[in-house]
């Protein structure tokens, strides 16, 4: 991965946010005191969900390095999470293109 250039996308609403083959190796989100869950999918909307974070119900934020060259996404990275919960989340990622 050090080789790799580390690419970002952001999204303040559910969405895809890279097309295409990536690999998922962080991510950064903000929270509010509503419990919310987010889903990071490979194919869409409707596609396999890869990776299910709950968040904490607690005014902060966090930043979720993802080790051993990541999560593979085959079909790009959709998120889908409750923004009354999760108002803002950064995907970083190698391969693929943001959206």
């Amino acid at each position: 991965m050090s080789n790799s250039n580390i690419s970002t996308a952001s999204a303040t609403t559910t969405a895809q946010v890279v097309s295409g083959r990536t690999r998922l190796v962080g991510i950064y989100f903000t929270e509010t005191s509503t419990a919310a869950q987010l889903q990071f999918r490979s194919g869409g909307a409707s596609g396999t969900v890869l990776l299910t974070l709950n968040s904490s119900a607690v005014a902060t934020s966090q930043f979720i390095p993802i080790s051993n060259m990541g999560i593979l996404f085959d079909d790009g990275i959709h998120i889908t999470f409750s923004t009354a919960g999760v108002p803002f989340v950064t995907v970083f990622f190698y391969g693929g293109k943001a959206t």
